[in-house]
């Protein structure tokens, strides 16, 4: 009976816990969530960025020269940023005839 309450009393501390815990991104907004893909987009060399804003729906259109420099800004985390945004996120990649990629994050709220 002891181990059994002592079980039971570690469940409920786990439970209250996990029902407590704070996700790491809460505390951070999306402005400094673009800030930071506007720094990675920057370090980049031949990419380009625009930002639009929709009334709160945001879309950023991201273009490389070829597929390789969007693949260093997918190692340095753009997906994981895109991910942190508030609200259903979408990344549409095109890869277009002249070798350049065209990267869209569009953010709804």
């Amino acid at each position: 009976m002891k181990t059994f309450v002592s079980v039971l009393a570690f469940i409920i501390v786990f439970c209250t816990v996990s029902v407590f815990a704070h996700h790491p991104t809460a505390d951070i907004n999306d402005g400094e969530i673009y800030d930071m893909i506007d720094a990675m987009i920057a370090d980049t060399p031949h990419a380009e960025m625009t930002v639009d804003d929709f009334g709160g729906d945001m879309t950023m259109d991201i273009t490389t020269r070829s597929v390789t420099p969007l693949e260093r800004m997918i190692d340095d985390g753009l997906l994981t940023y895109a991910a942190m945004l508030d609200g259903e996120t979408t990344v549409t990649i095109v890869f277009n005839d002249d070798g350049s990629v065209s990267t869209t994050i569009l953010q709804e709220k």
